[in-house]
């Protein structure tokens, strides 16, 4: 066995080497040159960044950005196809010898009746003075012209018949005819579909 002396001193050599085994470590470790410096930049880079990210602005929420309406585009007109122009059936012109005596005017003329009868005539004014009927009937005493005046008496020639008749109504509208004859003046005249007429103003 061991003295107490020696007891003691193994005892405290146990403790200085743990001691010392436990210092070790750190006093290698204090000796090694840490590269503090670029880690600490990278550290401070990496810090900047980060708070470079919150600084940015936030974008707008989606809720948002689907409140702006879309223009709509504007409906294209439908196509318009154009008409094509009415046909008018060709009619023949009764054309007839022009007496000597008579002078005026060499003229066409076309009738008019069915369609027309129980139409108040635009002249009924003139008509209404004279005790005539002011609508237009199957034995109405007249012609149609587009701008003499109502009332003025036109005489008219065809071959060997000549009338004499006011003007009651406005027309033709069709180029190249002068004058519409009713139904009564046509049969007087002996005229057809078409016609021409010399004409004298009274």
């Amino acid at each position: 066995m061991f003295s107490p002396e020696r007891a003691t001193l193994i005892a405290r050599t146990g403790v200085a080497v743990f001691s010392v085994s436990l210092l070790f470590p750190m006093l290698v470790s204090g000796m090694v040159a840490r590269p503090h410096p670029p880690v600490g930049v990278a550290a401070r880079v990496d810090l900047q960044q980060v708070t470079n990210v919150y600084e940015l602005p936030r974008l707008p929420e989606p809720v948002a950005r689907s409140r702006v309406a879309a223009p709509t585009p504007e409906p294209k007109p439908a196509p318009t196809v154009a008409s094509a122009p009415a046909r008018v059936a060709a009619v023949p012109i009764e054309i007839t010898a022009v007496p000597a005596s008579a002078s005026g005017s060499v003229v066409t003329v076309s009738w008019y009746g069915p369609g027309f009868y129980e139409n108040r005539l635009p002249c009924w004014p003139w008509l209404a003075a004279q005790g005539l009927p002011i609508q237009f009937l199957p034995d109405t005493w007249g012609v149609a012209h587009k701008s003499l005046p109502c009332g003025t008496l036109v005489t008219l020639t065809h071959g060997a018949n000549t009338v004499t008749v006011p003007v009651v109504d406005r027309g033709p509208y069709i180029a190249g005819r002068e004058f519409d004859l009713s139904p009564r003046v046509k049969a007087a005249l002996g005229c057809t579909d078409l016609c021409t007429v010399v004409m004298q103003i009274q």
